[in-house]
């Protein structure tokens, strides 16, 4: 059985050695022990709610193995971003003009960066090891996080976004990177890509264009990319888009990789996860599998077992092995969907 529980600061040494599996371009998994150790602090405080900055929590899960305690995958919730430090974007948009002694009309894209998305909640931190990328594992690991946002409404904003990796070749360069931005940073995409990671966004608002940019003055390469997704991260998009998120046209300053949103309210399995009380806990349950969750912030856990419900009366039946990784008996609340 695999669990997603809170990070620990004993964790360190293998979320450590999943950044290194993960690779460059994961920049909110970065392959640096003192910010990941800082990004370990930051979520056991949030855990704990008392997050350094008020209404900044930043909940970082670990994917684990039952079996072997093994960590074999990360997933994230920040609550609401941009708040003490700028959160960029770049909006594309349509600018029409004419002449009328000409008789010429045209339309143009704009690209131009904003601070649109100020507050929201941004999900993030999605990876698993590539050993365990079957039987659905990823799919839980990114739905999982939604029946956190049902459980705790509060802590998070109306409006949940995610930013899709954007398109790189073979040698993780970005076309849109190399024609646009690097211009301004004199940096390769790597390094700016790992320095936003570590250090943050100041040097965005320092070096990048205040004014809005016309996407066909652009490379037709850079062009191409705008709002398209790595084909890696293809499938992640696709699932999210089932879960009623969309594209309204932001995009990632670096690889112009599109930013997904939704409703909160509106989320799949936010909107259709059930609240219950277990009524009995068996050593072997025959029934559909759902995702099931503790209803405890500090210790927020989840699983993927079998589970009977009674709807009329609000309880549920779990098995022993579910009830052991939750740590929940008999009386306690769980939140679960299909």
């Amino acid at each position: 059985m695999l669990r997603v529980r809170p990070v620990q600061i004993s964790d360190h040494s293998e979320i450590l050695n999943l950044a290194k599996v993960a690779g460059i371009g994961m920049t909110s998994l970065p392959q640096d022990a003192e910010v990941l150790r800082e990004k370990i602090e930051d979520a056991s405080l949030s855990f704990a709610g008392k997050p350094k900055h008020p209404k900044e929590e930043k909940f970082l899960f670990v994917l684990e193995s039952m079996s072997d305690k093994r960590l074999v995958g990360t997933t994230g919730i920040y609550a609401h971003v941009g708040l003490s430090r700028p959160f960029y974007s770049y909006k594309l948009s349509l600018i029409a003009q004419a002449s009328q002694s000409l008789g010429i009309y045209t339309q143009h894209q704009v690209i131009h960066m904003v601070n649109d998305y100020t507050g929201a909640t941004e999900i993030g931190s999605l990876f698993l090891h590539p050993d365990f990328r079957k039987d659905g594992n990823g799919k839980f690991l990114s739905r999982c996080r939604f029946l956190m946002v049902a459980e705790f409404p509060h802590l998070f904003s109306d409006v949940v976004i995610s930013e899709i990796r954007g398109v790189q070749d073979t040698t993780g360069n970005s076309p849109f990177y190399d024609h646009l931005a690097k211009h301004f940073f004199q940096m390769d995409f790597k390094s700016a890509d790992y320095i936003h990671a570590t250090r943050g966004g100041q040097f965005i608002a320092d070096l990048m264009p205040k004014y809005p940019i016309y996407v066909n003055l652009l490379a037709q390469s850079a062009q191409d990319v705008i709002g398209k997704p790595l084909e890696a991260s293809r499938a992640a998009m696709q699932m999210l888009m089932t879960e009623g998120f969309s594209y309204e046209g932001y995009v990632d300053l670096f690889d112009a990789g599109p930013t997904l949103q939704a409703d909160r309210s509106r989320i799949r399995t936010s909107r259709k996860s059930v609240k219950a009380k277990v009524h009995k806990i068996e050593k072997a349950v025959k029934a559909d599998k759902m995702m099931i969750a503790n209803t405890r912030l500090a210790d927020f856990m989840m699983v993927r077992s079998e589970l009977i419900e009674n709807l009329q009366d609000g309880t549920a039946i779990i098995s022993s092995a579910a009830a052991d990784a939750l740590q929940v008996s008999v009386g306690d609340d769980i939140r679960y969907v299909l």
